[in-house]
């Protein structure tokens, strides 16, 4: 088979067709030729072709930040298609939309994207091999988090008032939201935590923290010994599962995935064919939002948490374990191949809505004997 980059199905330039790129990446690249920078000026597109294809400026080393709700992009992208019922359209989609909800209109269809990680370039520098993976771990977790934030700030303090700093790797720098996100660039008085007077703080790399936010992202850290990985995403209140670097670097680790983010945020690495455990049933809590009046994602979790604490040995489950942190591993380091596997379906859906299913020219595209 004819080896085929990722977004393969950009290279699909046939009558009647337009691609439509929205959002710019966040880092890395520049955007495409043509894209537009926010999925809001769909809003305001002129579509002249039939055929419509809509999908993030995205690849394996460079993603784009969401910003936006699920419902607010979903009703703009409803607001598009009801304007243009002329129009067919086609969307490739990892978690920014409703799908239940634009699957209702007749001019719609709609890919949900499983194999593609955004941010997998972005990950740590570190060995891919599978002989970094320890079969004897010292720690029940760590959590790393860089930028203060509500909930970076609160899981924070749990931490210190359970005194599980004590015997877990933690690192909460506190630093600001500028580019940069530089050291010196720390104001306890933005941080909602009560133990702000701590930051910045980190337990296992004195002296040994890069100043850069490029830095520190980078750099593997010696977490490799820590059974679980506490994850507090990022844009964690957007409705969207949007797993960045920190909740890729879990898989390469060897840790067990503890992701509280957008909803649905666990399970969207179970899509992507990772094995997440039900040490902790983490489905409990995945699916429902962040800021709720009356229940805490992030407390359900907690409670889960010390629970496993308390009636398991660290290392029965860590023996348990080692043969799935391995295989992740290997996954993993190979996703490239397999979201290659899935756009040969996405391109044999393109050409297929399109009628160019018989195009030589695009036949390397999904046919696997070419």
């Amino acid at each position: 088979m004819k080896q085929i980059s990722t977004n393969s199905f950009s290279n699909i330039d046939v009558d009647d067709l337009e691609h439509i790129r929205f959002n710019i990446p966040a880092f890395g690249i520049a955007p495409f030729p043509g894209s537009l920078p926010d999925v809001k000026d769909l809003k305001n597109y002129k579509f002249t072709k039939k055929y419509n294809l809509l999908y993030q400026n995205e690849d394996m080393e460079s993603g784009c930040d969401l910003h936006h709700y699920k419902k607010e992009s979903t009703d703009l992208v409803e607001e598009v298609l009801s304007k243009n019922k002329d129009k067919v359209f086609m969307i490739i989609d990892h978690g920014m939309f409703n799908h239940s909800v634009l699957q209702q209109y007749k001019n719609c269809q709609i890919w949900p994207r499983k194999y593609f990680a955004p941010s997998h370039g972005r990950t740590h520098h570190g060995s891919r091999d599978v002989s970094i993976i320890e079969k004897q771990r010292k720690h029940w977790f760590c959590s790393v988090n860089g930028r203060h934030a509500i909930f970076r700030g609160q899981m924070f303090d749990w931490v210190i008032d359970q005194g599980l700093d004590k015997n877990n790797k933690i690192s909460y720098l506190g630093v600001g939201t500028e580019s940069q996100r530089s050291l010196d660039d720390i104001d306890p008085q933005l941080s909602i935590s009560k133990h702000k007077n701590k930051l910045p703080f980190n337990n296992f790399e004195h002296g040994d923290i890069p100043d850069s936010n490029q830095g520190r992202i980078e750099k593997p850290m010696p977490l490799y010994d820590c059974l679980f990985n506490i994850v507090i995403e990022t844009f964690i209140t957007g409705q969207c599962a949007n797993n960045s670097e920190k909740s890729l670097n879990t898989i390469l680790y060897g840790h067990i995935p503890v992701i509280i983010g957008g909803e649905g945020s666990m399970k969207k690495l179970q899509d992507m064919g990772m094995i997440i455990p039900d040490y902790i049933q983490w489905s409990v809590w995945d699916e429902i939002p962040i800021d709720q009046l009356n229940f805490s994602k992030l407390h359900i979790m907690q409670r889960q948490m010390l629970d496993l604490f308390s009636k398991n040995k660290l290392n029965d489950i860590a023996k348990d374990w080692y043969p799935y942190a391995v295989r992740n591993l290997k996954k993993f380091v190979n996703l490239h191949k397999e979201c290659a596997v899935e756009e040969q379906e996405i391109c044999r859906w393109i050409l297929t809505t399109t009628h160019n299913l018989n195009n030589a020219k695009y036949q390397h595209l999904y046919d696997k004997t070419y």
